[in-house]
């Protein structure tokens, strides 16, 4: 059995009565709201998310409030991030040695807070027994992956349990970190425009991840992505979860993306240049997707289904990856604006037969169409579009880095006010 000491350094509670300081941070992510209204219900809580987006720091946060109205000891925290112990004799000692008492006994709510579930084997199940037999607990977990976690969790603990992605920052998160009054700004964001571009050149270069926020050395930001995101993600948590004979491939994937986000994926043509299997190269784009450093977009054909088995790009999860992986961040830039819409938009289809169209965001068959410029240079493309399904748009724009306006109906819009949300009335 799992000893108290190992228990122990997870739990200072237990003896302070409080959260460390340092495991706390003042600012709450947006998603903290959401996830807090759940936390007396009887469904577990799943957080997933890519690496240092502050899923542990949005449990610490949580621990914190509910210590002001329970024992220190109904708090349980235990990570599985660097060394696997058996959920059962976890739990077990928990209530052995800390507890004095087994869950049936107790008589208030436990809150058991479980980090990096997915290393677990057969997590899901074991989590489950658990929470059939005691009603009196409460399971909070997080995981670093998408699909498989997710999967697992919906297929085994289906209506037992709710999930919460945590994104990157958005836009409004990072000013609010930076002290920005969001209020003020949309109230006349023109008057705030030299402060903001400034800003949301840093937000586009790294500061989508929360602890570099309020960075200014570009080579330390890009030593924290690498070493603590990407090969992180590269060297353990994919191979832990799939028997990945190659990891230097996956590493080769992921730079190839960065030197151009939103590339036609050709798998043939990348094997071919590698010196690898098709199918090979296939899977590890799939390894990527699933830990969340690529997404694909597909070329749009009518319908989603149709879509999918058509030509599609791979965009990077956040366009703070291309950054730590280039030198000559200027030539970079146009991709990473590209690659920032996607995430923001959460695009999943662009069109290309003829001409092309970066994004199309459909919402009860309506669209609305995107077209991503460094700075404005035409609105041909555009209006193709509209010539040939304009009874389906909505609304198109072209998004740029600063230049704004309107252009034959079509909307100019800088990045920085498409990701605030401003209204259409003040481009120009």
């Amino acid at each position: 059995m799992i000893s108290i000491d190992a228990l122990e350094q997870f739990n200072p509670w237990w003896k302070t009565g409080k959260v460390k300081d340092v495991w706390l941070k003042p600012y709450k992510r947006h998603i903290y709201a959401d996830i807090e209204r759940y936390l007396n219900k009887r469904q577990i809580i799943l957080i997933w998310g890519l690496r240092r987006t502050g899923k542990t720091t949005t449990m610490f946060q949580m621990m914190q409030d509910i210590l002001e109205n329970t024992d220190s000891k109904n708090i349980l925290y235990f990570s599985f991030d660097e060394i696997v112990f058996d959920l059962k004799e976890i739990l077990e000692a928990y209530q052995k040695y800390v507890l004095g008492k087994s869950f049936d006994d107790a008589e208030e709510k436990v809150y058991l807070f479980l980090d990096e579930i997915q290393k677990v084997d057969d997590w899901e199940n074991k989590i489950k027994v658990f929470y059939d037999i005691y009603p009196n607990i409460k399971f909070i977990i997080s995981g670093s992956a998408s699909v498989s976690l997710r999967k697992k969790s919906t297929e085994s603990l289906a209506g037992r349990i709710m999930d919460f992605q945590m994104s990157v920052l958005s836009f409004d998160e990072f000013l609010e970190m930076n002290d920005k009054n969001l209020e003020q700004i949309r109230k006349n964001p023109n008057l705030w425009k030299k402060e903001l571009i400034l800003l949301f050149n840093r937000y586009l270069k790294y500061g989508m991840f929360p602890e570099l926020y309020d960075e200014v050395d570009e080579d330390f930001a890009k030593k924290y992505i690498l070493n603590n995101v990407i090969e992180r993600i590269i060297y353990k948590d994919l191979p832990d979860e799939f028997e990945i004979k190659d990891v230097e491939l996956l590493k080769t994937l992921v730079y190839i993306i960065s030197k151009k986000p939103g590339m036609i994926v050709n798998y043939k043509e990348i094997a071919q240049d590698l010196g690898k299997d098709q199918r090979t190269i296939s899977n590890y784009f799939k390894y990527l997707e699933f830990g969340l450093l690529i997404r694909f977009v597909f070329n749009y054909r009518g319908s989603p289904l149709a879509s999918m088995r058509k030509m599609k790009k791979a965009y990077l999860y956040t366009p703070n990856i291309a950054f730590a992986y280039n030198q000559d961040i200027d030539t970079i830039i146009p991709f990473m604006l590209e690659n920032a819409v996607a995430l923001y938009t959460n695009a999943k289809f662009f069109y290309r037969n003829g001409f092309e169209i970066d994004f199309i965001v459909i919402d009860k068959e309506m669209q609305d169409i995107i077209e991503v410029k460094q700075s404005r240079k035409s609105v041909k493309q555009i209006k193709k579009y509209l010539d040939k399904f304009g009874s389906k748009v909505r609304n198109s724009m072209i998004v740029t880095l600063e230049e704004e306006g309107v252009v034959d109906g079509v909307n100019i819009v800088p990045a920085w006010k498409l990701m605030l949300g401003i209204d259409e009335d003040s481009y120009g």
